[in-house]
């Protein structure tokens, strides 16, 4: 029997000029796709030999999904738009998936175990799954009274994994209320190229349950707590 679950997977020729400003686009899609209803994955992926070219492949529970995430604005202007970024048509194909369908990535009930979640990525030194536990438009705090978001939070997220921080941290006291929570971190950072950098605190993250019932980081701050 054949299953309700789509997937597309589709090529982007940028013009040179653009590679750079078109591959940040197409990242921040699809970290915004997989907190879409239904989304399964969303990844991007850069040619090994052209740098020019980009495939993504995107997975969604039903065809209704998928049409309802074509359907989002910021994909709509996107289309609209492709000529500036696009040195040929953007080719995409649509497919069924055929055979048994793959587990879904088990979500933590507990928004205090995505705290974990956080932890391991970073030791993965993992950049997609690292934004993958915040939610589209999250802010980080990288510094007191200074908050990211978006590419920017990215591109800060890249620079610091270049100087292979060691991070610990322990929920010390979480609150839920409804779809949002809030933990109280107590936290720790090694940085052996930076001493300056090495420390220890206690900051404040905030979670919020998207419309699939995950959660998703919307503030994280080291800085402060409650």
């Amino acid at each position: 029997m054949q299953n309700e679950i789509q997937s597309a997977v589709g090529f982007a020729h940028a013009k040179p000029e653009k590679a750079e400003e078109l591959g940040a686009l197409l990242v921040s899609f699809a970290e915004r796709s997989r907190n879409e209803t239904g989304c399964i994955g969303s990844w991007i992926n850069q040619d090994a030999q052209d740098p020019n070219l980009f495939v993504f492949y995107e997975i969604w529970a039903t065809r209704e999904d998928l049409d309802r995430h074509l359907a989002q604005t910021y994909m709509q202007e996107f289309l609209a738009g492709r000529e500036a970024y696009l040195a040929k048509e953007l080719e995409v194909r649509q497919l069924t998936l055929t055979g048994s369908v793959p587990g879904a990535v088990s979500e933590p009930a507990d928004p205090a175990e995505m705290n974990q979640r956080y932890l391991d990525a970073y030791a993965a030194r993992d950049i997609d799954a690292i934004m993958d536990v915040y939610a589209p438009g999250a802010a980080a705090v990288w510094e007191p009274g200074k908050a990211v978001s978006g590419a920017e939070h990215r591109a800060a997220v890249v620079e610091f994994l270049k100087l292979e921080p060691q991070l610990s941290a322990k929920v010390a006291e979480r609150y839920i209320v409804g779809d949002t929570a809030a933990l109280v971190i107590d936290w720790s950072i090694e940085v052996p190229s930076m001493p300056e950098m090495t420390g220890t605190g206690r900051g404040l993250d905030v979670l919020k349950k998207n419309a699939r019932g995950e959660w998703r980081y919307v503030i994280t701050n080291p800085f402060g707590s409650l």
